[in-house]
């Protein structure tokens, strides 16, 4: 869980802010609620200063992320998913699927 001034220092102004979260079962029985934010980032290209992405650009994001938080917490134990927490392999698999739709960091 981020603090309030962390997850203020971590938003940027002109960006295009997804937060997904979904309840998974773990394989062991336990239930955990998970949480994941990304940002739209700037193409090397983009003329505009903002770097929005349309309504249904995010509800698609949002789809997979709940997808790849689903399918990646739900064929493990808690300690296998802790561990993949840490390493960050859920993040850069949301991010890789993602950025197929907009650009994302």
């Amino acid at each position: 869980e981020l603090t309030r001034d962390k997850l203020c220092s971590v938003i940027k102004k002109w960006h295009t802010l997804i937060e997904g979260w979904t309840d998974v079962r773990t394989t062991d029985g336990y239930t955990v609620r998970m949480f994941a934010i990304a940002f739209t980032k700037k193409q090397d290209n983009a003329v505009s200063s903002n770097v929005y992405a349309k309504a249904s650009q995010v509800r698609l994001i949002r789809k997979r992320m709940v997808d790849v938080m689903n399918a990646e917490a739900g064929k493990v134990a808690l300690r296998d998913l802790v561990k993949n927490l840490i390493a960050e392999s859920i993040g850069k698999e949301i991010e890789k699927r993602g950025k197929k739709i907009y650009p994302l960091y």
